[in-house]
């Protein structure tokens, strides 16, 4: 069910993606024509830029880097779109991973776009996917943040991570993906799309530790942005869809939980 959720999802990005271009007369005025991931590996990133965790502290960007890889996600805590999506996607993938400290040691990093969010919504989101990912040592990895306008306009330029605010939507345009760095800083690779599979994440963040750089990621041009959901439209008819998708899915694994712990309940050595 959760794939089937990410498809509508993808369904309803792309139908976004073909109404806004088809609105453009001209693709050279398209709005959204650079919106993407410029990849930049191998590029060492400046550690010194000053954000705020999720607890309201000012942190220096350098204190999550030097002991062990980073992953990377710009997006906003707000956003009606992908940015959940990718965040579902990583947790799913790394919890098909063995639950070893070896194979899930990394750091990992959520960076707020959006310089109008605070550190609650950090928090909130944090305490989220922490339950949902459900091992341990992942409260002291990983670390949701918000900033300032400048710091976060130079680290998403240094990732090439190009973005930018609609107006009309009230909406933050921006690709989909991760950017996997070394414990220095550098640009290892990007994991590009909204389905991070275990293998890829391992392999991604095991290249990181060796300090190694990987190929180019294919280029993937889904973006976090569909600008009409007016009701009526066929867009907004989508949404719906995906929405009533989601209600269904979290209906079907509570009468799932729900099962399995009757069935526990009537009998409890079946488990031992």
């Amino acid at each position: 069910m959760t794939r089937r959720i990410l498809f509508f999802l993808f369904v309803f990005e792309r139908f976004c993606l073909w109404n806004g271009l088809a609105q453009a007369t001209d693709p050279a005025k398209d709005p959204n024509r650079d919106i993407r991931f410029e990849q930049r590996l191998n590029q060492v990133i400046a550690l010194d830029e000053h954000f705020t965790d999720e607890n309201g502290n000012t942190i220096r960007l350098d204190q999550y880097f030097h002991q062990r890889p980073v992953v990377l996600e710009l997006g906003y805590y707000q956003c009606p779109m992908l940015c959940g999506v990718v965040l579902n996607a990583l947790v799913q993938g790394l919890q098909d991973l063995p639950p070893t400290l070896a194979r899930r040691d990394f750091n990992f990093i959520f960076l707020s776009i959006d310089p109008n969010e605070n550190s609650g919504l950090a928090k909130n989101k944090l305490e989220n996917y922490l339950r949902r990912y459900g091992w341990e040592p992942a409260a002291e990895r990983w670390h949701f943040l918000t900033g300032a306008e400048p710091a976060i306009k130079q680290l998403a330029d240094q990732i090439g991570f190009r973005y930018r605010y609609d107006q009309v939507s009230k909406q933050y345009v921006h690709p989909s993906g991760l950017v996997v760095l070394t414990p220095n800083g550098k640009i290892s690779s990007y994991l590009l799309g909204i389905e991070f599979p275990a293998k890829d994440i391992d392999h991604s963040v095991t290249l990181a530790r060796n300090d190694a750089v990987s190929a180019p990621a294919s280029a993937f041009a889904l973006l976090c942005f569909c600008p009409n959901v007016e009701p009526g439209s066929v867009a907004y008819v989508v949404l719906v869809i995906l929405r009533i998708a989601a209600v269904l899915t979290i209906i079907a694994l509570g009468i799932f939980i729900y099962r399995a712990n009757r069935r526990r309940t009537r009998n409890p050595t079946a488990s031992l």
